[in-house]
Order: C-alpha cells, then sequence, then structure tokens
C-alpha cells in the first residue's frame, strides 16, 4: 500500500511538472498601410475575428504607431521576439515563451477585446 501511495505521489507530480512547462506561441501582426506609415496595427494570435483586432490602448482608443517596427518593440515589453517577416502579404510573425494561455494577450489591447469587456 506504502509502494502505491508514493506512485500515485510520484505521477501526480510529474503531470503537475509538465502542465507548467512553457509553451512557445505565435502571433501575427500587420498594418493599415504596406509601407511606412502611420496607422492601426492588426494582431492575429489565433482569435475568431480579426478585423477589430487592432491595436488600442486600455480606454479603446486605437494607437496609431509610425511602422511595424514601433508596434514590434511595444510587443517586444510583453516578452514577443521577431520571428519571421513575409512580404506577400506582409505579415511579421512574432513568438512567445508562456506557461498558460492567459499570458498571450498579457498587455495586449485590441478594438475586439474592449467591446467586449
Amino acid at each position: 500500500m506504502k509502494n502505491l501511495t508514493l506512485l500515485l505521489f510520484a505521477t501526480l507530480l510529474s503531470i503537475t511538472a509538465m502542465a507548467q512547462q512553457p509553451k512557445k506561441v505565435y502571433c501575427a501582426i500587420w498594418g493599415s498601410e504596406t509601407t511606412s506609415f502611420e496607422g492601426y496595427v492588426y494582431i492575429d494570435y489565433g482569435q475568431d475575428d480579426d478585423r477589430q483586432n487592432y491595436l488600442v490602448n486600455s480606454e479603446g482608443k486605437g494607437i496609431k504607431y509610425n511602422s511595424l517596427v514601433q508596434a514590434a518593440n511595444y510587443l517586444a515589453e510583453y516578452g514577443w521576439e521577431l520571428t519571421e517577416i513575409y512580404n506577400e502579404p506582409r505579415r511579421w510573425i512574432l513568438s512567445k515563451e508562456v506557461s498558460s494561455d492567459e499570458e498571450i494577450t498579457e498587455g495586449i489591447y485590441t478594438k475586439y477585446m474592449h467591446k467586449n469587456r
């Protein structure tokens, strides 16, 4: 009985440790223009609808960026790193290590998220 209890405890401990392993997640960003611009930056991190997923401040007002670089620097403050750049269509792919799904949108506000608060 003692061995069974020890085995059960070890199994639960290993399952808990596996659940806390970080995983890599990705997002794509693109702008309302295709070159250097002052406009909105849209983000797709796997949500259902990205038509209104441009970045906004905590009050829901759209943030205009001078370039995708400025937006990528903003996202880098929340752990996102540039992974790949596609030119046709112009998309920047960023990645981040997270331990939970809640960390994916940490620090990110979009128009869609603000409407659904």
